[in-house]
This record gives C-alpha cells, structure tokens and sequence, in this order.
C-alpha cells in the first residue's frame, strides 16, 4: 500500500509547490488568502482520491475499507506537506524579499480590518500584533502553514475514505 501511494504523495507535494508560488506570482498571497486553503481542499481531495481508487481497483479486487482510506490518505498527505515545508522554507530562506512580502501584506491585512480588530481588542492589541509581525521568522511561518496544510488534509482525507469505502459483501 505505501509504494504505490507515495508517487501521489511526492505529484501532490509537487503540485502545492507549484500552486503556491503561481499564487504569489499572480499577486495573491497564499499565506494570508483564504482561497488557497479551498485550493489546498481541492488538491488533497484528488491526490488521495486517485491514490485510494488506483489501490482499490488495482490491489485490492475493488473493495477498500475505511481505515484503509485513511491509511493511504494519511501517505499522500503528511510526506506531500513535508516535501512542501521543506521548499517553502528553502525557497523562503534564500528569498528575503518573500518573507518581507509576507510581513507588509500582514500588516496591511492587519490595518484593512483595523475597525473590526478595535471593536473587539484594544489598540494596545493591535499595535502588539503589528510588532508581532515583525519579529515572524521562516521558521515560525514554515510550520504555520505546515499545520494548516496538515488540517486541510485531515479534513479531506475521511470524506475520500467514506466515497471510495466499499466492503465485501459477508456470506
């Protein structure tokens, strides 16, 4: 079961690879837009979906259990996350500016809703969670996304195992 499944892992590591850095170069910021976490959804959903149905239908005489669409939900997603993690935080290491740009967009983002933020919290608040920003290291943003992507796929993978279940009929 984990051989063949981690091919979709490393397609799907690849692929949220690519989606965020075309995000960023069509002038979204994956890390403070929400869009890219439907987008996370939609990637997930068909990596494990196509890994779960190429077990089912080739190795397992079409039946899949549940636990066995966890199982390889669970392959796909945490080596594809890891495979991203780790470029995002290479790729943001050596690139200062995409930190910097994180940074400003977060502030920005932060004084956009500055009413919202005030009826609730206190400008003292407001001005700590600006500061805050500030000191946000690569690492710190790194394992930010890298638990994001992690519950994107946790919420994905028992949706796949529920459609794709199918168990053998009991005599």
């Amino acid at each position: 079961m984990i051989k063949p499944t981690l091919k979709y892992s490393i397609l799907c590591g690849v692929f949220l690879i690519g989606l965020f850095f075309i995000s960023i170069n069509f002038g979204s910021n994956p890390l403070l837009d929400f869009r890219h976490f439907i987008f996370d959804l939609g990637v997930f959903f068909l990596f494990i979906f196509f890994a779960g149905k190429e077990y089912k239908d080739f190795r397992n005489n079409g039946f899949l259990h549940f636990w066995q669409g966890i199982s390889i939900g669970l392959i796909v997603l945490i080596p594809a996350v890891i495979l991203f993690s780790f470029v995002f935080y290479v790729i943001f290491e050596t690139n200062v500016e995409l930190i910097n740009g994180y940074k400003e967009g977060a502030k920005a983002f932060l004084l956009d809703r500055k009413d919202i933020f005030l009826n609730e919290f206190s400008q003292e608040q407001l001005d700590e969670q600006l500061a805050a920003v500030d000191d946000i290291t690569t690492t710190q943003l790194m394992f930010s996304t890298f638990w994001k992507k992690i519950g994107a796929g946790f919420l994905i993978t028992p949706v796949v195992s529920i459609i794709l279940r199918k168990k053998p009929k009991e005599l």
